[in-house]
């Protein structure tokens, strides 16, 4: 019971419990997920514009928020907590039109007014109801030669785990680089984790 009730707190915070505990957990447990997110989206150039899937507690958002190069920032998350949590967090940068973020689980290209030269997702690959689709989706609304990262815990540690048998469909790097294939992405990457206590994979493709 507690498993099931931790699993679908991990897929969509709510309540007192997702706000308070769980969008903290998310910051420290995927610290070194969202590190090598950013480090992999490679926020050089003068005039990016960032999505991230399922922002949670606003780890990542931070640090690409400071990115000198970085001009407009957009979030979508699936949960309601989460959004009135950063978007209290990140006032200031809503207020000045550099953040954007709304409660959503659509990526259709025509729920957004423009399109990124970078997309990033950390920890929501496991709750895609169709991955293909999602990804043909993310591919339609990036820029010529913009990027896609994806991060999540590995295949075999998280079958370890019961998070499967709570929904949680778990994916290895050959998969994942093969859907992205699938559907156009190119020059495709990974850097993966393999300490006992932290195992994942962060993947990268290029329209």
């Amino acid at each position: 019971m507690i498993s099931k009730f931790l699993a679908s707190q991990l897929r969509q915070p709510s309540g007192w419990f997702g706000k308070q505990i769980i969008s903290r957990v998310l910051n420290r447990d995927n610290a070194g997920m969202n590190k090598l997110a950013l480090r992999m989206l490679n926020l050089e150039s003068a005039d990016e514009h960032v999505l991230e899937l399922g922002f949670g507690g606003g780890y990542l958002l931070k640090n690409i928020l400071k990115k000198p190069g970085v001009k407009t920032v957009s979030g979508i998350d699936i949960s309601p907590e989460m959004v009135d949590f950063c978007r209290k967090r990140f006032a200031s940068d809503i207020k000045r039109g550099k953040l954007e973020l709304k409660c959503s689980s659509t990526v259709e290209k025509e729920y957004f007014d423009h399109k990124f030269t970078k997309i990033c997702t950390v920890n929501t690959i496991y709750f895609w109801s169709d991955v293909k689709q999602t990804l043909t989706q993310l591919h339609q609304i990036l820029e010529e030669k913009g990027s896609l990262v994806i991060c999540f815990n590995c295949k075999g540690f998280l079958q370890k785990t019961t998070l499967p048998k709570h929904g949680f469909e778990v994916y290895d790097n050959e998969e994942v680089k093969y859907l992205m294939q699938d559907v156009g992405f190119k020059n495709i990457k990974w850097i993966m984790n393999s300490e006992p206590k932290e195992q994942f994979i962060c993947i990268a493709g290029e329209k």
